[in-house]
């Protein structure tokens, strides 16, 4: 029930609160809104939970995934029917969904509520989007491409896009924390550091970044790399070896506090073949790093130039007003030392035009700070208030 104190309710529904990225905001965002609006979070599961939601109300449905297709589409109905129950108890007002199960459970489940579905990847635009666009209030992006898209694609009532919030204060307090002290021989080193983040996937492209750092390296010989993210990395350790540049990268591993490392760059580079938003550009950005990114679907144009429309061609290389963006990498994984692509020959240009260019350096340095608070809090808390008061006045 209401607490009484005319506060809107918002109710957030997501599966699970154990790793990932629109999990993360979820629970953020939950935790941002809380004392404002009457805030209910609805979980499909608790199990191997991580995500710090102290002082929320969390509601757990018990409901996780189930093998088969039966099984599965029962929980789909119990889940339907729980939060059915939960909307007309609590009196919400405006129901905002994370992910493709919860967006379904969450469409199918709408009583006197608005429904909000969250899409935070390209990935997400595959399974069930006719259904969850065409049943949702409003369907809330990550990036205004993405949600230009699905406009395209898709019959919806309503959109917006929603850029991730990226606490900058935090990150500042944080990167002027120690070092890890095994990596100081590593940072002692001479020669330029350029840092990329993100787990262990061919998705992330890290290949090319190996192999763009070796080409790069035949004209700034003393150019590290670094890169920070979870998995093993066996394969890119062997080509790393081979192309005779092991001691000179580093696989730093997963860190809760990536921030001192990504200070410790000359410079960021992003290689992906796809991304939803990507996070760690803003970071580094926080950071004062300057950034070098493939010009891929979706974000990187968004945030490293104004208006990102004037970066339409992924073959072609764009200076943009806050960072460099490069054609996009082409070719399956390709681990042979002796073949390199006209792309990775490009990106490595452009890394070594910002190495070596001091005006250019102090240029995206100063750029990336400035561009990265317009991906801050208060702009994400302001954003989101402003459609719950527009869509709960309805």
């Amino acid at each position: 029930m209401s607490n009484g104190q005319n506060k809107k309710r918002i109710m957030l529904i997501v599966p699970m609160l154990h790793q990932g990225g629109f999990e993360r905001i979820c629970a953020l965002t939950a935790k941002l809104l809380n004392d404002t609006y009457e805030v209910h979070l609805v979980i499909f599961s608790s199990e191997d939970m991580i995500y710090d939601v102290s002082g929320i109300h969390l509601i757990d449905l018990q409901l996780g995934a189930v093998p088969g297709k039966i099984g599965k589409l029962k929980n789909i109905v119990k889940r339907i029917q729980r939060l059915k129950k939960l909307k007309r108890e609590l009196d919400i007002q405006i129901s905002y969904s994370f992910g493709t199960t919860a967006n379904l459970a969450n469409v199918l489940s709408k009583t006197k509520d608005v429904t909000w579905a969250g899409i935070r990847g390209y990935g997400a635009l595959e399974e069930h989007m006719e259904l969850i666009g065409r049943r949702a209030d409003r369907v809330i992006s990550c990036t205004k491409v993405m949600e230009e898209d699905i406009k395209a694609k898709v019959a919806i009532k309503k959109s917006a896009t929603l850029y991730n919030p990226c606490n900058l204060s935090e990150i500042e307090l944080l990167a002027e924390t120690d070092v890890d002290s095994r990596f100081e021989e590593f940072f002692n080193k001479p020669g330029k550091l350029v840092v990329s983040m993100g787990r262990e996937d061919d998705i992330k492209g890290f290949w090319h970044l190996i192999k763009s750092i070796y080409l790069l390296r035949k004209r700034l010989p003393d150019v590290k790399l670094m890169i920070i993210g979870d998995g093993d990395y066996l394969e890119y350790k062997e080509l790393a070896r081979e192309l005779g540049m092991e001691e000179d990268v580093l696989f730093a591993g997963v860190h809760r506090n990536p921030f001192p490392l990504l200070a410790k760059a000359d410079l960021y580079a992003l290689t992906s073949d796809t991304e939803g938003f990507p996070n760690a550009l803003i970071e580094a950005m926080a950071c004062g790093v300057p950034c070098v990114s493939v010009n891929c679907k979706t974000g990187p144009a968004e945030i490293l130039h104004e208006n990102y429309h004037e970066c339409e061609n992924q073959d072609k290389r764009y200076h943009g007003d806050y960072g460099i963006l490069t054609p996009i990498l082409k070719g399956e994984k390709n681990l042979q030392t002796d073949s390199f692509t006209e792309e990775e020959e490009i990106f490595a240009k452009e890394m070594e035009q910002v190495l070596t260019d001091t005006k250019v350096w102090t240029e995206y340095h100063n750029k990336a700070k400035k561009r990265a608070k317009d991906f801050g809090m208060e702009s994400y808390v302001a954003q989101i208030s402003r459609l719950i008061e527009e869509d709960s006045a309805e």
